[in-house]
């Protein structure tokens, strides 16, 4: 691994808790794993239900379709906990979140946090792939 998708890994995962989203949840793990696809190739937020939810749920062994399920189920537990304001706390913004975003809302959001937090500490992403 190199140091760009540690520093990924570890920062999308500590987000993810910090919105109060349960990490023994899937679809905890399935939001990680598809903020650290959309980090690697931002092209992928094109075609979230065609293309990156089935690929995330090959990688677990579920249909695209349970993939975007148990992530909308974390994000409604987490967005009832926390209300996500965190995400003001990341962003510095006092704008409050008055609804819940939408998973591929929130894919791109961190996915877009942690890349700009890498390039600001000087870790170098290889370039994606098309």
């Amino acid at each position: 691994m190199t140091d760009f998708e540690i520093f990924s890994r570890e920062e999308v995962t500590k987000i993810l808790l910090e919105l109060g989203i349960p990490a023994n949840l899937q679809g905890f793990r399935c939001l990680q794993k598809c903020v650290l696809k959309v980090i690697n190739n931002p092209m992928m937020l094109r075609k979230v239900t065609r293309d990156l939810y089935p690929k995330v749920g090959k990688d677990f062994a579920i249909d695209g379709s349970v993939v975007e399920r148990s992530m909308r189920h974390s994000t409604e537990i987490g967005y009832n906990k926390t209300g996500f304001k965190s995400l003001c706390n990341l962003f510095k913004t006092d704008v409050v979140w008055d609804y819940k975003p939408t998973s591929s809302e929130l894919i791109a959001l961190i996915a877009e946090y942690v890349r700009f937090k890498a390039e600001k500490n000087g870790i170098k992403q290889e370039p994606f792939e098309d």
